[in-house]
C-alpha cells in the first residue's frame, strides 16, 4: 500500500525544483551568456573590418571622420594590461541591444575620437562576455588604444577609482574637473563594482596621448590583437611604434 504525499514531502520536493532552476539560471547567466557574447564579438569584429575604408589623409585633428555618431559598431579597445590579444569591438549605445553582446558601448554625451571631450564607454565586468572582468589590474601609466579605420587613438591611464552609480560626472568632457568645460582628450571606461553586483562603478580615465595613422602600421603592444581581429593593412611605413 503506497503512502500518500505530506505536506513536508511535497514542500521539499518544491525546494529541490526551485533549486535546480536556480542552479540552471545561474549556469545560463555566468556561463551561456559568456558563450554567446563571444559569438556575437566574432561576428561584429567581421563586420567592421568589412566595413572600413580609410582616409589617408585624416592626420589626427578634429573628429575622427571614420566614426559618425549613431552608426552602430565603429572601432576596437585594446587594453594590453588585460592580455596581449586582448580586444573588444567598440559600438554607439549603452543599451542592453549593445553592451549585452559583449560589446564596449559608447554613452550618448561622449565625444568622438579626436574630439576635444570625454569618449567614455560601457561594458559589463561579469556575464555578457566578462569583458572588463580584470578592469581592477589597471593602474596609472597602463597604455590604451582606440582604433578605427583611420588608425589608433592612444591614451594613457591616470586614475582608477571606484563611485556610486549617482555619479554621473565622470562623463563630463573633463572627468579630472567635474563640471568645467572641455579640456584636453579623454577617454573613460565604466563597469559595475564589485563583482557579482551593481552597487558601485569602477572608472578609468586615460589622458590623449598620440594618434597613429593606419598607414603606419599597428603599435607594437596590440599588434597580436590586431592580426587577431584581421583588420586590413595599408603599406606600412614605420611599425613597432607604442
Amino acid at each position: 500500500m503506497s503512502k500518500r504525499p505530506t505536506v513536508v514531502s511535497v514542500l521539499g520536493e518544491l525546494l529541490i525544483t526551485v533549486g535546480v532552476f536556480l542552479l540552471l539560471f545561474v549556469a545560463w547567466e555566468l556561463w551561456w551568456t559568456d558563450i554567446a557574447a563571444g559569438r556575437e564579438q566574432e561576428s561584429v569584429r567581421n563586420e567592421v573590418v568589412q566595413q572600413w575604408e580609410p582616409d589617408t589623409d585624416y592626420e589626427g585633428e578634429g573628429a575622427d571622420p571614420a566614426v559618425v555618431n549613431g552608426s552602430g559598431a565603429w572601432g576596437f579597445l585594446y587594453v594590453p594590461r588585460l592580455g596581449a590579444e586582448w580586444s573588444v569591438p567598440v559600438a554607439d549605445g549603452v543599451g542592453s541591444d549593445v553592451i549585452d553582446r559583449g560589446l564596449m558601448g559608447r554613452y550618448d554625451v561622449a565625444s568622438l575620437p579626436g574630439e576635444e571631450g570625454n569618449l567614455s564607454l560601457a561594458g559589463h565586468r561579469q556575464t555578457h562576455g566578462s569583458i572588463l572582468w580584470d578592469l581592477d589590474q589597471v593602474v596609472e601609466g597602463d597604455v590604451m588604444y582606440v582604433q578605427t579605420a583611420n588608425g589608433w587613438w592612444v591614451y594613457r591611464t591616470v586614475q582608477n577609482h571606484i563611485v556610486a552609480p549617482t555619479q554621473t560626472e565622470v562623463l563630463d568632457p573633463n572627468p579630472l574637473d567635474p563640471g568645467g568645460p572641455a579640456s584636453g582628450r579623454w577617454l573613460t571606461l565604466t563597469t559595475c563594482h564589485p563583482l557579482f553586483s551593481t552597487r558601485e562603478r569602477m572608472v578609468t580615465h586615460a589622458e590623449y596621448v598620440s594618434f597613429i595613422p593606419t598607414s603606419q602600421g599597428p603599435p607594437e603592444a596590440i599588434a597580436d590583437a590586431v592580426a587577431k581581429n584581421g583588420t586590413p593593412e595599408l603599406e606600412p611605413q614605420a611599425a613597432g611604434r607604442t
